[in-house]
């Protein structure tokens, strides 16, 4: 079990990213240094995705991606991997798990990175919505969320229970998310959430994901 601690969270609480910009104002000690501490916890990062993906039904998931932590020019603001079902490892919905300076999550996303490589449109994804009352009726609600792929990464979103609460609500975020695509999630706030075990979190998160992620098969 590896426990999400605040160092983890602390990591990102950078005031810039760019190692151009970083070399104008550190010296080279104190960039490999910051460089070291980035990668120490990226290790973990990757590790415990590792851990999860052996713990998933076997044969159930594609192979896991895990994000680097730099991606040549930057430091990364965030920790990333995804998970799809090996029925749809081509196609561009998946289970994202996310680390940054506020929040764990794991999340249902459709990934519009390179969409064009792979299959399925956001038309097609956003169905799901339709799904989510009922598919929300065996899950406990609690620290649940919906965002449209526009809202910024560290605003508050609009939770679970509320949106299931206020059919008006509910109404206006299905328009808007429409427009571009939906997430849905579990988050672990920083200084809030106790996270004893990062990957039976994950774990949990994506078998509870798994029975309206399916529905795309």
């Amino acid at each position: 079990m590896t426990a999400l601690t605040a160092e983890m969270f602390a990591i990102f609480d950078q005031p810039e990213f760019s190692f151009k910009k970083l070399k104008a104002t550190h010296t080279p000690e104190e960039v490999a240094s910051l460089k070291a501490q980035f990668k120490a916890v990226w290790q973990v990062w990757k590790q415990v995705n590792q851990m999860v993906a052996k713990q998933l039904p076997a044969g159930r998931f594609a192979k896991v991606h895990v994000e680097s932590w730099t991606n040549g020019w930057n430091l990364r603001d965030h920790y990333w991997a995804s998970y799809r079902l090996a029925t749809l490892a081509d196609h561009n919905p998946c289970i994202g798990v996310m680390l940054d300076k506020k929040q764990f999550q794991v999340y249902l996303m459709l990934q519009h990175y390179k969409s064009e490589q792979r299959q399925g449109s956001p038309d097609q994804y956003n169905q799901l919505l339709g799904q989510v009352p009922a598919w929300s009726k065996e899950v406990d609600v609690s620290h649940w969320y919906l965002w449209d792929k526009d809202e910024m990464e560290f605003v508050d979103h609009l939770s679970l229970r509320d949106y299931l609460a206020d059919p008006q609500r509910q109404a206006e975020f299905n328009c808007q998310a429409q427009q571009t695509s939906f997430l849905l999630g579990k988050f672990a706030f920083r200084g809030r959430d106790e996270v004893p075990s990062m990957e039976d979190y994950i774990v949990a998160v994506i078998n509870e994901l798994i029975p309206l992620y399916e529905k795309l098969s």
